[in-house]
């Protein structure tokens, strides 16, 4: 009897303790699944942080405005606690009173819009805000040559709205009058250098009377011969930072535009006037091309020459030799924040939803035509619409081909405003005659270097 009982309590015990071991063993494995809850709960804790709310302001021109206005779509429900305040300025107002504000230290908007071409005398003044860490995910996506204006010492200050590829706008029935192919590829094929460029229009010239395209003396604004400089990777400065708008190759680039001035070979006209309207919109005696940017796209459709639908083309511009580099940049915009914004979180969400979105991209490209400076949109339908008023062509994708073959150059350094300025008065002195471009481009450089102490 006492033997049956000791064996029932060892059996009872044993018992006891594979159910302990056993509970033990169910806690260790519910461990992680306890982890997994408190992870969940983190993560909903992030996911309800509140969004970025506040007004913020921002300075832009009336084109720009509605092309950012159609990057928005979506925006108020994204961010309902974000108030865009927009102020409309000019360019040139821009230039001259964000300067200020930010030298002040007082007046600045949050975010504002600033040319590519003033971008870096803005950087180089300080008063924006460093945005390298929200910026950091997107940097390849854009074109690499637009950043060049945005970065100080390893820093990023801006984000790139669009770019301007520069290519060749030329007239189908001019080409047909002299006798020459008009399809894009014939004509592509036959100003594939600049030497072969000079034969065309020479040959245009003697079978119409017609003109190439423009190019004024006296008044030269140096835009034509900036493009053609950045085409090759040149500029007012070097990548050191040193003047080089008299190096020997800017020199022979000067020299090919003296030489189709003086034969006559470009109309006088200056850009932007009644004058190079009328001989762009021409149906009798208009000029046979034009090189520049994407975005004289939308201003020849819209306003410029409508009534010349179906008459256009576009291809690559010549390159210097035989292979070489068909692409140049003129123009293009960046949105910036300034250090004084009492909102800049929400100023950054502006920016990331117009400039780093594809459908916010694609949708300013339908608003406003200008070339996108995020890639990852390129692939999009809309850029593969044929267009009648260049006669059936797929324009989009060539200018979103020819952005991403842009070189760097040195053409919108700080001072660029001043050393274009100063370039323009010596190079009209050589299409008028009174100098050689030797001399020209080193009086510039002379006066470049007194005026910014640069070397």
């Amino acid at each position: 009897m006492k033997k049956s009982l000791l064996w029932i309590v060892v059996l009872v015990l044993s018992i006891s303790m594979v159910a302990a071991f056993s509970f033990a063993g169910c806690k260790k494995e519910a461990a992680p699944a306890e982890e997994a809850v408190e992870e969940e709960v983190v993560a909903e804790e992030e996911e309800a942080a509140p969004l970025p709310s506040g007004k913020i302001v921002v300075w832009a021109w009336e084109a720009a405005k509605g092309t950012l206005e159609a990057g928005m779509a979506g925006f108020a429900e994204a961010y309902p606690g974000i108030e865009v305040e927009w102020v409309v300025y000019n360019p040139q107002d821009v230039y001259v009173n964000l300067p200020l504000a930010l030298t002040a230290g007082v007046g600045a908007p949050d975010v504002c819009l600033i040319e590519n071409s003033h971008l870096l005398q803005m950087v180089e003044l300080g008063g924006l805000v460093d945005i390298t860490e929200q910026f950091q995910p997107y940097i390849e996506s854009v074109n690499a040559y637009k950043l060049k204006e945005a970065v100080k010492e390893g820093s990023y200050y801006a984000v790139p709205q669009d770019s301007g590829p520069v290519a060749m706008y030329y007239r189908r029935d001019v080409f047909e009058k002299a006798g020459l192919a008009s399809d894009p590829a014939s004509v592509e094929e036959l100003v594939s250098t600049f030497d072969k460029y000079y034969e065309v229009a020479k040959t245009i010239k003697e079978e119409t009377g017609l003109y190439m395209q423009s190019n004024n003396k006296a008044n030269n604004l140096g835009r034509l011969y900036e493009m053609l400089l950045w085409q090759r990777g040149l500029g007012y400065v070097d990548n050191e930072g040193k003047v080089a708008i008299n190096s020997p190759e800017a020199i022979e680039t000067l020299e090919f535009l003296g030489k189709m001035t003086f034969e006559e070979l470009f109309s006088d006209e200056l850009e932007w006037t009644e004058g190079w309207y009328a001989e762009l919109a021409s149906l009798d005696e208009p000029v046979a091309s034009i090189i520049e940017a994407s975005w004289m796209d939308v201003f020849l459709r819209g306003w410029i020459a409508p009534g010349t639908s179906g008459k256009w083309g576009v291809i690559r511009m010549p390159a210097w030799e035989e292979g070489g580099v068909r692409a140049s940049n003129d123009g293009g915009s960046s949105l910036v924040i300034t250090t004084q914004s009492q909102n800049p979180d929400a100023a950054w969400a502006f920016i990331e939803y117009t400039l780093l979105r594809d459908e916010s991209q694609i949708n300013m490209f339908i608003a406003g035509g200008f070339t996108p400076s995020l890639e990852t949109c390129y692939d999009s339908d809309v850029f593969r619409i044929k267009s009648d008023f260049y006669g059936g062509q797929v324009v989009g994708t060539l200018f979103n081909e020819i952005v991403t073959e842009i070189p760097e150059a040195g053409i919108y350094a700080a001072e660029y405003a001043e050393m274009n300025s100063l370039t323009a008065v010596e190079i009209a002195k050589y299409f008028t005659g009174q100098q050689t471009a030797e001399e020209a481009l080193n009086n510039a450089a002379a006066a470049i270097r007194e005026a910014t102490g640069r070397e």
